[in-house]
């Protein structure tokens, strides 16, 4: 009995040790907005914040998937975000999103200042193969020629000591990745509770990726308390965003068992806090299923919000005293389903696409609509290909008729092959109003081995992006960068604005394509000419000419069989004569 306690003794203090030698901290969340023209918005938000000391090793690692840990510490990373996005979101009519993205695979990061621009180039390269195997994705096609360096669109979220280096920047985007099962599973592995508890057990792939919208994104960045960051924050951020079409679920009702399938049998066991946060403003004809835990009204930037919050670890330690049940969300909408329920646009969203006719040249225009009521500073980063040649003095911004100065340019010419063409230009853009940004290119022949395999698809230009600060918070729902949670964002008033990023459509762009069957063509009578050509020259050139002796002829089959029919002939006849003698033959008795 005394082995019994003191074993056990020694398990609750070895546990204990264990839990303060981790100072991590994860919270789950999961914020749905009814969006305009029935559709539904859900964004998961995982994250983890780990405080470690000048002796702690992201090595050794707890609530922090270790995978992502290795990254800061064998690359010398100080901030990585990388999204995987299917589908457009519709800045006109659903406002921004917590988390922007853009079409496909997107990946940036900032390395830890150095002299050595040639090891900064390998590490990224390691880096986007290391996600490649880690996301099952087809990130390891990052290389030089779609590498570029933005040097105002992005900055980073992490901290900034006087007299400190700027960090080193590499950005990246594939608009031609498809997003798909494969990516979501590791991308679940790599949570505490996995896929089994919490709100990830409702991200169930065919409610996923039957959507009209939906990204998954990695957000790290290396908070540090020192100039020499001895002591730091390592803050790791998992999202999910979706956009789901109620009609698909046969009307305006909804609740989390309808639009995940299932519901949850409660929060993760790791998680410090599990909330659900429902848009419910100025939407007064609804009801909610249950009760909320805390009716939240947010001010920010003039823009007023109304939420319930339902805490899913408090509806845990009620049902434990009862029966068990799922925890779920449901909402009726009491309202005329024939009415279109019509919401003013956003302060600002753009649309992009090509223009032109023929094979020879082309044009790129991005439509900026400005509907808020005083002129905005914005910066418009451009990413284009090495195979999209474009001229920099056909550059045009235009309000109307007038032509419109950029305030400043920053312009890096592609090289073929080696790196793409980048474009950065600020402006004002006045109230009220759109802009058209035109810049003229050329179509290029590639050479054969450079065309997909479904080469009359086209390639993809990557979305730009449209950075700016807003004045005021209408249609905004980010979180501050100073924050780490979505609960962080309730009251967050910004004196000097709220910045925003939105990212526009990626282009197709059909190139002259040659025609593949002529290799073909050319291969096949290549190919018979020399079979041709080489088997008489190589007889000639390798067999001797031997005079042999005259043979006998040999009886060929036509005579063998006449000789057959003679010798049966003839014994017929020999058979006749002698029957005939037999009966001439005199009677001897």
């Amino acid at each position: 009995m005394r082995k019994i306690i003191l074993w056990t003794a020694l398990a609750i203090a070895f546990f204990q040790g264990c839990s303060a030698e981790f100072s991590d901290i994860f919270d789950e969340e999961l914020f749905v907005k009814p969006l305009p023209d029935k559709f539904v918005y859900s964004y998961f938000q995982f994250t983890t914040r780990w405080e470690l000391g000048q002796n702690d090793s992201l090595l050794h690692t707890n609530l922090v998937p270790r995978p992502l840990a290795e990254l800061f510490y064998h690359f010398g990373i100080q901030e990585l975000h990388l999204s995987f996005t299917y589908g457009l979101w519709r800045h006109e009519s659903w406002g921004y999103p917590v988390t922007d993205a853009g079409p496909g695979a997107e990946v940036w990061a900032w390395f830890e200042p150095t002299s050595d621009r040639a090891s900064i180039d390998h590490r990224w390269k390691m880096l986007c193969g290391t996600l490649s195997g880690l996301f099952c994705a087809s990130l390891s096609f990052i290389d030089p020629s779609n590498t570029y360096e933005p040097v105002y669109s992005l900055r980073p979220q992490t901290h900034h000591f006087p007299g400190q280096a700027e960090p080193i920047l590499r950005y990246a985007a594939l608009p031609r990745e498809i997003v798909c099962t494969e990516n979501l599973t590791p991308w679940a592995k790599l949570l505490p509770c996995r896929s089994r508890e919490g709100l990830v057990s409702l991200l169930v792939p065919d409610s996923i990726y039957s959507s009209n919208y939906h990204s998954l994104g990695v957000h790290m960045r290396k908070l540090c308390a020192n100039s020499n960051c001895s002591e730091f924050q390592l803050e790791v951020k998992q999202t999910v965003s979706v956009v789901q079409d109620l009609r698909l679920f046969g009307g305006q009702n909804w609740s989390l068992r309808k639009l995940f399938g299932q519901g949850m049998e409660g929060s993760c066991a790791l998680a410090a806090t599990s909330n659900v946060y429902v848009d419910v403003t100025d939407n007064t004809a609804i009801e909610v299923s249950q009760k909320p835990d805390e009716t939240i009204l947010s001010v920010r930037g003039g823009a007023r919000t109304e939420l319930h919050r339902f805490d899913v670890k408090q509806f845990e330690s009620v049902m434990s005293k009862g029966r068990r049940a799922m925890f779920n969300v449901a909402v009726m909408d009491k309202r005329d389903p024939n009415v279109i329920i019509v919401a003013g646009p956003p302060p600002i969203f753009a649309k992009r696409f090509i223009l032109g006719v023929g094979q020879e040249r082309g044009k790129i225009v991005t439509h900026i609509t400005n509907a808020h009521w005083g002129a905005l500073d914005l910066i418009v980063f451009e990413n284009i290909p090495w195979f999209v040649p474009i001229y920099l003095h056909t550059l045009t911004i235009r309000h109307g008729n007038a032509r419109i100065e950029p305030a400043f340019l920053h312009y890096t010419p592609g090289v073929q092959r080696e790196r793409p063409y980048g474009l950065e230009v600020a402006f004002r853009i006045p109230a009220r109003a759109t802009v058209e940004l035109s810049i003229d290119f050329d179509y290029i022949f590639l050479k054969w081995q450079e065309y997909p395999p479904d080469a009359n698809h086209g390639h993809y230009i990557p979305s730009s992006i449209i950075s700016l600060l807003l004045p005021s918070a209408r249609n905004y729902t980010s979180i501050p960068r100073e924050a780490a949670l979505f609960r962080d964002s309730f009251n967050a008033t910004q004196m000097a604005g709220y910045f925003l990023q939105i990212r526009t459509e990626s282009l197709l762009l059909t190139l002259p394509t040659p025609d593949f069957s002529m290799p073909y063509n050319v291969i096949c009578l290549a190919c018979t000419v020399v079979a041709l050509a080489f088997g008489p020259i190589h007889n000639i050139s390798t067999k001797r000419i031997v005079a042999k002796g005259k043979e006998a002829s040999k009886t060929s089959l036509g005579e063998k069989v006449k000789q057959l029919f003679k010798r049966k002939s003839k014994q017929a006849k020999e058979n006749q004569t002698a029957s005939t003698e037999d009966l001439n033959a005199p009677d001897t008795e």
